[in-house]
């Protein structure tokens, strides 16, 4: 009894002494300006997991231990705030989270406040680009930004995507102006991913135009990550990823090949198809007693030559950085190295680069970098027959060809044509490219509001490559020697190219308050740029050593040289004002004058202003009530930008960098007689007309948009209208015979865009619970107004013509396939060759023959109605995202490889077409519900003509990436040896695709193109 007694009072004692060990604090927390009450705050006290949030009332409770005396307050959209617990009841007033309308943005030549913007200019995190595992940072911006179209063909080993923003702008190049911390450089997939600090991109005419007659495509604007005072640290990054095809089309065997080919032939007017029906009803039976001897193979040669199932692609990163109130480095490495799907293909990237800003007084400072990229890069040598790869090779070879005898060697296949033996055998290309980059930047700040720039970048590049291109001699089944071969010599290519650009800058930016009211900036500048290239070319033919690819083993007989070379420059002025009153008022202006030495005197120069506005409503007196509002700007643009980039430097041809110059091009064709002997001289002939007025191509564009943020900054709202307008498109135009020249490159089109954009995103915290998401969506149609009567057809499929869109598909309007005799001949046709089981098209013009003149435009090519996404999560340590991508609208056509039969006359049979076409064998149900023409070569130019019988409905939604990663950074064991942080993720990219595309086939991938590839990585990043 006394012990139960003992512990009672024991226990009594103990909640007593528990009790007075901790203090009940109520309180309630409110809205600084509104003094609302706001629900779901989070109040935890530091160092401990013990906490609460607030209710409906914005009220909360609170056991804080005894000797605590301060209260983290959080909340998202406001400023996050320690209070001292000085009572019992508390009244906490949180203040509006700004911080993002603070952001500096990078812009051009300078940095302006996100909420200062009058322009259309959008940002991308850091974060998100490396987050998106992508390979190259073209890939990842797809869906990333509204108004950033971003497309790709292949997934190949290096390969990066083609970026456009708002839509088309020219007939000629439409690539954007891509600037690395102030440097031009030819592409963004030149930065390793992992240094990006900032990433802008300059949409209309007011931002775009401070860079003139380069900035008619657009402006990326990259801005590598630098050293930080004070802060220390060794990061280490790696990734290992397996890649498999999202789609691979299929084709039929060698039995059901020689059927259909029998039924071709027949169709034709043949008697009978070339393979006898005993081969095709016994086939296994025939192939299994004599392999060797039996004429037909039942080859899977795109099983052959993809032998990996997964391609390998790893990737490690490593960085350093330090910062001292005189020094801050950041240096970093990155290695990458990814495979293929078949042999000799490989393409491996090293990247360096170090950032030193360096305080030389209190009115000077420099900074001093330096980068270097190697990229080294192994491809098999396209077939000699075709020129094409091997993909296109795997897919056009049909199954009747053998790959192999059974002793291992090589069969002969078509003539010689053996894509395994080709692959393996043929020879390789190997390319080095190295690119050695530095910028010295001085920067003097002679009084307090002004800040003088001195800046020279030179960038240099050395690249070569090597193809060794192998004879093949191949034996025949019965090891005798052939005489099919895969090329008549052993051949030896080599390229050396040197590349020198200049870039020097002086910039001087002065800033101005006058009594916190009137608010001024401006900005002079001076740019230069000078760019030459020098290339070399040798090769020689007939190597008896086929391992030894060196030049001097080659026939002395058979060899040949090349060279080229130009030169570029282009000086420019330019200037900023901007001016606002209260961080109410907007007004910014820009004028830029170019002169490019590729125009001839007196065209050399151009001047291209802008003006722009804004009004921060949300800062009028009338708006301080409206308490869901959080920010909200009307913005509006007009401006010129130019494009000199109006013909391709790289085409070894001079007129191409100085088109206004008559050129003058040496040849060996001609024959003369010496001493009774006719010789090939050297001569020389004006083969080009050159337009001496030739001038820049110039784009008006004009923008309205709208920022706003409601709800406490948890929602963010972005929205664009825009027009632009391009005149003075060099074009070919026509001349008289009779002058014997060229086509002359003349200005002459006019080019109109419309289009819009819409940004949303969201972002809150649940306590711990921390989410986001953001949608983009943005359309762009293009028309051609002008084109001088001329007309460019590409492809024999799309058109660019006054009234079309850019490239927009044209041809035929069909009637479908004809089901009978009687219908094909009592209509207009292509020819009398047409029959039932072809397709028909409309008369337009009622001639009664189908020819050029009934051709119309059908629809455009381009991707309409794009969009993007991201969710993104996190809870204590855990991490989780993912980001979405589609077209909402495309006219698409299927890639022959996998619609077309018999290409090339003999080559392969999608299966997609098996039991899906036009036959005498069928019912009539079932040809009328067929959804391909006949098999016929004689009807082939009729049936494969470009027409809307083609085009399919090219929409589609991807998973672009899905991410999940899990931080340790608060275990004892990591603090001892000495680390900071271990991050584990594994991920997933284009794992997921709806389309209305066969399952055979990616919506994005180009014809007989690497294929589009699913990604699965896993990776660790470790902080020392």
């Amino acid at each position: 009894m006394k012990k139960k007694l003992l512990l009672m009072v024991f226990f009594l004692c103990s909640c007593y002494a528990l009790k007075a060990q901790t203090k009940s604090v109520t309180g309630k927390v409110i809205d600084a300006g509104t003094k609302e009450s706001l629900i779901g705050v989070t109040i935890t006290i530091p160092g401990t997991k013990i906490g609460t949030t607030t209710d409906v009332n914005g009220l909360f409770n609170l056991n804080v231990p005894t000797g605590s005396d301060k209260l983290l307050v959080t909340y998202i959209g406001y400023q996050e705030q320690m209070v001292s617990i000085t009572g019992t009841s508390l009244t906490i007033s949180l203040a509006a989270n700004t911080k993002n309308l603070n952001d500096v943005v990078v812009v051009g030549y300078g940095t302006q406040k996100k909420k200062d913007l009058t322009g259309a200019i959008s940002t991308i995190s850091a974060e998100d680009i490396t987050g998106r595992q992508t390979a190259q940072i073209s890939e990842s911006l797809q869906g990333a930004i509204p108004g950033v179209s971003v497309t790709r063909s292949s997934a190949a080993p290096g390969a990066g995507a083609t970026v456009q923003i708002r839509g088309v702008t020219t007939l000629n190049s439409n690539a954007p102006l891509v600037v690395v911390d102030g440097i031009p450089v030819s592409s963004m997939d030149l930065v390793n991913p992992n240094d990006v600090e900032s990433f802008s991109v300059l949409k209309d005419a007011s931002s775009a135009s401070i860079y003139g007659s380069r900035g008619a495509a657009g402006v990326i604007l990259i801005t590598t990550k630098r050293g930080k005072n004070g802060a220390s640290n060794l990061d280490y990054n790696f990734e290992y990823a397996l890649q498999k095809p999202t789609a691979l089309p299929t084709y039929v065997n060698s039995p059901t090949y020689m059927r259909y080919f029998n039924e071709q032939a027949t169709n034709d007017g043949a008697a009978t198809g070339p393979y006898a029906n005993d081969y095709i009803v016994n086939f296994d039976a025939r192939r299994a007693a004599t392999p060797d001897l039996f004429p037909f193979g039942n080859t899977d040669w795109q099983s052959l030559i993809l032998t990996r199932d997964y391609a390998p692609r790893q990737e490690h990163n490593l960085s350093f950085t330090s910062g001292t109130e005189k020094l801050k480095t950041k240096a970093s490495f990155g290695y990458q190295d990814i495979g293929a799907f078949y042999n000799n293909y490989n393409y491996e990237r090293y990247q360096f680069r170090v950032n030193n800003d360096i305080k030389l007084s209190d009115k000077f400072n420099a900074n001093v970098d330096l980068s270097f990229r190697r990229l080294n890069n192994l491809s098999p040598v396209n077939n000699p027959f075709s020129g094409q790869s091997p993909i296109y090779e795997a897919r056009v070879m049909p199954p009747i060809y053998a790959a192999t005898y059974t002793n291992g060697a090589y069969a002969i296949a078509k003539d010689g044509r053996n894509p395994l033996a080709q692959l393996n055998e043929g020879g390789t290309t190997t390319g080095a490219s190295n690119q050695l980059q530095g910028r010295l930047a001085l920067n003097f700040k002679p009084i307090r509001d002004l800040t003088l720039t001195a800046q020279v970048a030179p960038t240099f590049d050395f690249d070569k490559s090597k193809a060794f291109s192998k004879k093949i001699a191949y034996t025949n089944a019965d090891g005798t020697p052939s005489a099919a071969t895969n090329t008549a010599l052993t051949t030896l290519r080599e390229s050396r190219n040197e590349t020198y650009q200049l870039n020097s800058q002086f910039l001087a930016n002065y800033t101005k308050s006058f009594n916190n009211k009137h608010n001024f900036s401006a900005l002079a500048g001076f740019e230069s740029i000078y760019f030459n290239y020098e290339t070399l070319g040798a090769g020689r033919d007939g190597f008896a050593l086929t391992d030894y690819p060196y030049l001097s083993v080659g026939s002395q007989l058979l060899r040949d040289n090349s060279s080229d070379a130009g030169q570029e420059s282009l000086q420019s002025f330019f200037g900023r004002l901007t001016y606002d009153f209260m961080g109410k008022y907007y007004i910014q202006a820009n004028l830029r004058y170019d002169q490019s030495s590729r125009f001839a005197p007196g065209f050399r120069g151009a001047s291209y202003p802008s003006f722009s506005a804004g009004w921060s409503i949300s800062e009028e007196n009338f708006m301080k009530n409206v308490k869901w509002v959080s920010f909200l700007k009307l913005r509006a643009s007009y401006g010129g930008v130019g494009n000199q980039r109006i013909t391709n430097p790289y085409q070894n041809n001079a007129q191409n960098y100085y088109p206004s110059q008559a050129s003058i091009d040496l040849s060996n064709t001609a024959l003369f007689y010496q001493n009774g002997v006719l010789v090939p001289l050297t001569t020389a002939a004006q083969t080009i007309y050159a337009i001496r007025d030739i001038r820049w191509e110039t784009t008006k564009s004009s923008d309205i948009g709208i920022d706003a943020a409601f709800l406490n900054n948890r929602l963010s709202v972005t929205a664009d209208y825009y027009k632009k307008s391009t005149k003075d498109i060099l074009l070919s135009l026509d001349i008289p015979y009779n002058l014997g020249y060229d086509r002359p490159t003349q200005n002459a089109g006019i080019l109109d865009v419309y289009g819009w954009e819409l940004g949303l995103n969201w972002k809150d915290k649940i306590g711990d619970f921390t989410y986001s998401a953001g949608f983009n969506i943005a359309d762009a149609k293009s028309k051609i107004k002008n084109m001088n009567g001329t007309r460019q057809e590409i492809n024999s499929q799309q058109v660019n013509m006054e009234g079309s869109q850019f490239n927009e598909w044209y041809g035929y309007l069909s009637t479908g396939i004809y089901q009978n005799v009687a219908t094909a001949n009592g209509a207009a046709r292509t020819s009398s060759a047409i029959t039932v089981g072809d397709i028909g098209y409309v008369d337009l013009d009622n001639n009664g023959i189908i020819n050029a003149n009934d051709r119309v435009l059908l629809g455009g090519s381009l991707p309409r109605y794009q969009y993007g996404g991201n969710i993104n999560v996190g809870y204590k340590g855990f991490d989780f995202s993912m980001a979405f991508q589609g077209v909402g609208k495309r006219l698409s056509r299927l890639n022959n490889d996998v619609v077309r039969p018999f290409q090339e006359q003999f080559g392969n049979f999608p299966t997609l077409l098996d039991g899906n076409f036009w036959s005498k064998s069928n019912s009539a149900e079932q040809n009328l519900a067929a959804q391909y023409p006949r098999l016929s070569n004689t009807s082939s130019t009729n049936n494969y003509a470009s027409s809307d019988f083609w085009l399919i409905d090219g929409s589609y939604f991807r998973l672009k990436n899905a991410t999940l990663g899990y931080t340790f950074n608060k275990q004892a064991l990591l603090k001892k040896i000495g680390l900071q942080s271990i991050r584990i993720y594994v991920a997933a990219n284009d794992f997921l695709t709806s389309s209305k595309f066969p399952k055979y086939a990616d919506p994005e991938s180009g014809n007989a193109s690497y294929p589009i590839v699913t990604t699965f990585l896993g990776g660790v990043a470790v902080k020392f």
